[in-house]
């Protein structure tokens, strides 16, 4: 472990780090931000696509825990593997439901059901499904379009919210009924450069670094090499702390994030 040598209250590149660690810059404010506003007002259909590693969960995740749980019920799908009925069945369970039979039209039933019971206590069901473009058929996604169709007067009584890489948008467009229905389609990209330096000096910040540890050479050599994805840039200049550690290194330069890269891809 290198918090003593560098002097850290913490490991400043853990994946999926929250609190202070968690970074955002205005871009991804205003994308979380349009997606809570594309929830609270019951739009009916959110996508959010963005290449691997970019960040889509961390941000999903941070704006799931800042919505009203009195006003939102939260339906979260991360194994989106799933036939149309086995999504159904898990919808149901993460909603806490425990339906009477098991078949198609039981799940449906209960689903309606608990929706117009939220609906009564001014509650709202989100149903948010992760890696959406691994959903098992377009069976699947058919049948969560016509959960839409479970409405009090012109509200939608549940809210879908797809998370997934790009390729997400191609099955989409296959869909066009479903792509009809997004009211909102965003996509986050990867860092550049200067959000890259952002993202570093926040997190050796937060980890309670007082004193430089990267070279700009260094910071522009691990762009380089992670195209500016959070989850690679995480990973390299995690190894290069623990490198520079070994090596008696003062700081971290070029050279040493070349030589890391070259031995512990990302």
């Amino acid at each position: 472990m290198y918090l003593d040598y560098w002097q850290l209250k913490a490991f400043p590149f853990e994946s999926g780090a929250s609190g202070d660690f968690y970074f955002t810059n205005e871009i991804r404010t205003m994308v979380a931000d349009d997606i809570r506003d594309a929830i609270m007002r019951r739009k009916g259909i959110v996508a959010l696509t963005g290449p691997i590693g970019c960040g889509k969960s961390t941000l999903t995740q941070r704006l799931l825990l800042s919505l009203p749980e009195e006003e939102i019920d939260i339906a979260l799908i991360t194994f989106s593997m799933l036939s149309s009925r086995e999504m159904l069945e898990e919808i149901c369970t993460q909603l806490g439901l425990e339906p009477e039979a098991r078949d198609r039209n039981g799940l449906v039933h209960c689903l309606q059901t608990h929706m117009l019971r939220n609906a009564e206590r001014g509650r709202h069901t989100l149903v948010c499904i992760d890696e959406a473009q691994s959903i098992a058929s377009l069976d699947t996604f058919e049948e969560l379009r016509l959960l839409l169709n479970f409405q009090l007067g012109e509200n939608f009584l549940l809210t879908l919210f797809f998370i997934g890489q790009p390729e997400l948008q191609d099955i989409l467009d296959k869909l066009p009924q479903l792509k009809q229905r997004i009211a909102l389609n965003l996509s986050l990209a990867n860092f550049n450069e200067e959000t890259t330096i952002r993202y570093m000096l926040h997190r050796l910040r937060s980890a309670g670094c007082k004193q430089p540890m990267f070279t700009r050479q260094a910071v522009h050599a691990i762009f380089l090499q992670t195209h500016g994805v959070p989850r690679r840039i995480n990973h390299l200049a995690d190894r290069c702390l623990l490198v520079g550690m070994r090596n008696s290194a003062k700081l971290v330069d070029s050279k040493l994030v070349s030589d890391v890269a070259e031995h512990y891809p990302c």
